[in-house]
């Protein structure tokens, strides 16, 4: 299983050095630096992308006093790194289109989550901090990126932190499409928008040829 110090010693692999460490806390140039940089680029990660071992599904709390253009008002999860979106509870959903609109927002005090759903139900990326959990994408992006972070300050090599940088990025790409390929959507089962804009819809049981909405 993969320990916090097994992914900041796969980051110092990345850089071409053969220095190591056993602690995060240790004195020593590369210690600091990954310490420094741990926790903000996890989160970061993790912020990025709705990632199946940190989703989580839970019914909110009503909290606060929701403004005049919402219903409703529930506390922002403790635990809640980036609120995605309110599950209706059909199964259905669709990437960058909410079935239901809610807006983020603040008294001064505390964070709330404000909609018009009662008894509201948010999917959201957990803050996970336990590495055993991580998926091996999100550990290999998680090494990388921090590598990417760390590489001036040990090493001084300019063209290596930039490519570093675009080798993370590539690899939070390729962990899109592998995290959405675990999940089960009907997205085959919808209309291209180049159909829809002309007043294309599906026949009643869903199949071809599509017809046009009288």
């Amino acid at each position: 299983m993969v320990a916090n110090v097994d992914i900041a010693n796969m980051a110092l692999g990345h850089l071409g050095t053969r220095a190591t460490i056993s602690d995060l806390t240790e004195n020593s140039t590369e210690a600091r630096e990954i310490n420094r940089w741990f926790v903000q680029i996890r989160e970061s990660l993790l912020r990025q992308l709705d990632w199946n071992f940190a989703r989580v599904t839970q019914t909110l709390a009503l909290s606060g006093t929701a403004p005049t253009r919402w219903a409703y008002s529930y506390a922002y999860p403790s635990d809640c790194l980036k609120f995605w979106r309110l599950d209706l509870g059909d199964g259905l959903f669709y990437p960058n289109e909410p079935r239901a609109k809610f807006e983020i927002g603040s008294d001064g005090t505390g964070r709330y989550v404000w909609c018009n759903i009662d008894q509201a139900v948010g999917v959201y990326t957990q803050r996970v901090t336990d590495p055993t959990l991580f998926d091996p994408e999100f550990v290999t992006a998680f090494s990388t990126a921090l590598a990417a972070m760390v590489c001036l300050p040990i090493t001084n090599k300019a063209d290596l932190a930039a490519a570093l940088k675009g080798q993370a990025a590539a690899l939070i790409e390729r962990a899109k499409a592998d995290n959405a390929n675990e999940a089960v959507t009907n997205e085959s089962e919808r209309l291209a928008e180049s159909l829809t804009v002309r007043g294309y819809d599906m026949a009643p049981n869903d199949s071809w040829p599509w017809m046009p909405v009288r």
